[in-house]
């Protein structure tokens, strides 16, 4: 094979499976020119059955198994899911499958033996050889707890003082000594062939699991099997809850000051490879994705090598189900986005400045500057809530139009979240990924920090008024329908109407009010309130008190736009104002 068509299917490793497809042989001969590195270089470059494919095609198909990184033999046994991971199984390495084995068997910190369940079928399929490892090489905790989900045991032996066993002796045994009675109906067959192997095979660790079942306390079992699981987690890089939650910390004093920094010097190689998985995650035209894109050799790999720790941070720290691949890509997403987000910042949008920050600070580091800036804007939502003008009105930040609404409801979460009018409805909030998310919560929470000046001291509307307008019977019958728009079209009405203060509208002059809301609005009533913004000096808030007008005066058109006042006027469709009942 020449060098171009190593590089082409390097480039495009699904191009091989296309020529598979029609030339079987010629692929194979292809894939058997690579290197064993080229090979693991196109198998992290695709996901899934492709990389299952890609690795069953190889002549070295086990040692190519064995040279993913355990995360990556993870994701990629989860992805293919129990129905689909037979040969990855059989093939993996005893420490991969642990691994797979520690990540998916619990639930948060407590062990699930249904858990486990899930895949041992699979190693018992791979073989006894594979069978046998996989006991050899797992806590007799673990298998404690399994078999006790499993059977109970009942130790007899025959004396000289009673030579008959009792009667409710369980009748399974494999040595006349430990009799078993098997729990789960729908598992009998495979812990049965799990037991004989064990007795047969390895003896003496038979008898250990059998007097553990007999003597040991499950709280006992599981507090030790939980400590051994947790300290091999960590040695793959996996976090435990705590040093992921350092995420979402405050900055430590002084390590933003990237330009203080020294460059971090890759390794000379990684010692596991990692796929761009991670970076998938984010939007490609992002500044850590881009710039991701223009590293290559151990710089790329140590880059790869941190995502995939951040990644996981977010997995423990958001406790995501590990099991879930899309309930880890969530959590990994938050947590990659407060990187990309940290570094938009401290780049304030600089490319070149972002490859210096990048080169420089950790990810981690950059994570703890994305979560402080969600935090200075979540303390900024609640300090409007509880202490600004919102915190007076009956239904807080329900009075918010849409969408400021749904920003300010985003910004008051614990972990605050980002409002996407994209989404669908009922799943409009996602994590912070990027500078712009940012800057639009910044501008939506600015707006309506300002509405209470323009609502009450530009317009010179009583904010007393306005907040017993809730106690009086009106329509709509949800208070958290009336929304600053009704505020002010109310107002307006008045005004038009000749009527002082902030009261809901008579029904019988519902129609003239109509009338001259449609008429001011195209007119003089426009213009007047426009006029109530000449007092400001600050461009800034004549932009954000123009933008806040212009969106309340154009809910108001559309609403009344559609009404006939000549005609007959059903006061519960009547929008923009609020009306007695």
């Amino acid at each position: 094979m020449d060098q171009h068509e190593i590089e082409k299917f390097l480039r495009d490793p699904r191009s091989l499976l296309e020529l598979e497809k029609r030339d079987p042989r010629r692929a194979e001969a292809l894939w058997q020119g690579l290197t064993p590195a080229q090979r693991l270089q196109a198998v992290l470059a695709v996901r899934g059955l492709e990389r299952e494919r890609l690795i069953v095609l190889a002549a070295d198909s086990r040692e190519l198994v064995q040279a993913l990184a355990p995360d990556e033999f993870a994701s990629t046994a989860l992805e293919l899911g129990p129905d689909d991971a037979g040969a990855l199984i059989e093939m993996c390495s005893d420490q991969q499958l642990t691994y797979l084995l520690d990540l998916t068997g619990w639930l948060k910190e407590r062990f699930v033996p249904q858990r486990y369940q899930v895949w041992l079928p699979l190693v018992l399929e791979a073989g006894a050889g594979r069978l046998q490892r996989w006991l050899a090489s797992t806590d007799l905790e673990v298998l404690g707890l399994l078999m006790r989900h499993w059977l109970r045991v009942v130790k007899w032996l025959p004396s000289q003082d009673e030579q008959e066993p009792p009667d409710d002796l369980p009748a399974f045994t494999l040595d006349n000594v430990y009799h078993l009675e098997l729990r789960d109906k729908d598992a009998q067959g495979f812990v049965a062939q799990v037991l004989v192997l064990m007795k047969s095979e390895l003896p003496e660790l038979y008898g250990q699991v059998m007097e553990s079942l007999l003597w040991e306390e499950p709280v006992e079992l599981d507090e030790y099997a939980s400590r051994w699981r947790r300290g091999r987690l960590a040695d793959h890089g996996f976090p435990d809850r705590q040093e992921a939650l350092q995420l979402w910390a405050a900055p430590a004093s002084g390590e933003s000051d990237w330009q203080q920094k020294a460059p971090k010097q890759p390794p000379a190689a990684a010692a596991q490879l990692h796929s761009d998985a991670n970076l998938s995650l984010l939007p490609e035209h992002e500044q850590l994705p881009a710039l991701a894109a223009e590293l290559d050799g151990p710089a790329r790999e140590a880059l790869l090598t941190e995502l995939a720790y951040v990644a996981n941070c977010g997995v423990a720290a958001l406790e995501a189900d590990p099991a879930a691949p899309e309930e880890v890509a969530r959590a990994a997403r938050e947590s990659l986005g407060l990187v990309n987000l940290g570094l938009g910042v401290l780049a304030a949008g600089d490319q070149g400045r972002a490859r210096s920050i990048l080169a420089r600070l950790s990810l981690a580091a950059l994570a703890r500057q994305g979560a402080a800036a969600l935090r200075r804007l979540n303390r900024r939502a609640w300090a409007l809530l509880k202490e600004g003008w919102l915190k007076d009105l009956p239904t807080g930040l329900y009075v918010l139009d849409h969408p400021l609404d749904r920003w300010l409801a985003g910004l008051v979460f614990p972990r605050p979240r980002c409002f996407d009018p994209k989404l669908p409805a009922g799943r409009e909030y996602r994590s912070f990924l990027s500078l712009a998310d940012l800057a639009a919560a910044e501008t939506n929470l600015s707006q309506a920090e300002f509405w209470g000046q323009l609502l009450f001291e530009l317009l010179a509307i009583d904010p007393r008024q306005a907040a017993a307008l809730f106690n009086k019977p009106f329509l709509p019958a949800d208070p958290e329908e009336i929304k600053l728009s009704h505020l002010l079209g109310t107002w307006l009405a008045r005004r038009a109407l000749g009527l002082t203060g902030l009261e809901p509208i008579p029904l019988a002059q519902l129609p003239a009010a109509v009338a001259a809301l449609q008429e001011g609005l195209a007119g003089e009533l426009a213009r007047e309130v426009e006029r109530s913004l000449e007092a400001l000096t600050d461009p800034a808030q004549v932009r954000l008190a123009q933008r806040s007008l212009n969106g309340a005066l154009a809910s108001l058109k559309r609403d009344l736009g559609r009404l006939d006042p000549q005609g007959e006027l059903d006061p519960r469709f009547v929008g923009g104002l609020v009306l007695a009942r």
